[in-house]
């Protein structure tokens, strides 16, 4: 997401995975804008949560409870087979006459 400072009127931009975290918690704690800190002037840029979900149309609402889940839960990895050494064929004795 692009941003232009407020202050500076120089631009910058937010990540994808930081725009989806922020609307998450704008949404848990109700709030309706973010601050975002310009990294030229170190200012306060505020941005409201319709420009974020405007920013984000793919954006789904996941609770943090299920984001935790699937990061705690393993990939399930096939179980190898356990290495087991061949049968010797049995030693047979040649005839004799």
């Amino acid at each position: 997401m692009q941003i232009r400072c407020n202050h500076c009127h120089r631009p910058f931009a937010l990540a994808r995975e930081a725009v989806y975290e922020t609307i998450d918690s704008l949404r848990k704690e109700g709030l309706s804008h973010y601050s975002v800190n310009c990294p030229h002037c170190r200012r306060a840029n505020r941005i409201s949560l319709k420009e974020l979900l405007r920013a984000a149309p793919d954006w789904t609402r996941e609770s943090g409870e299920e984001k935790a889940k699937l990061e705690a839960k393993p990939e399930a990895k096939p179980k190898a087979k356990p290495v087991t050494k061949p049968k010797a064929k049995p030693e047979t004795k040649p005839k004799t006459k």
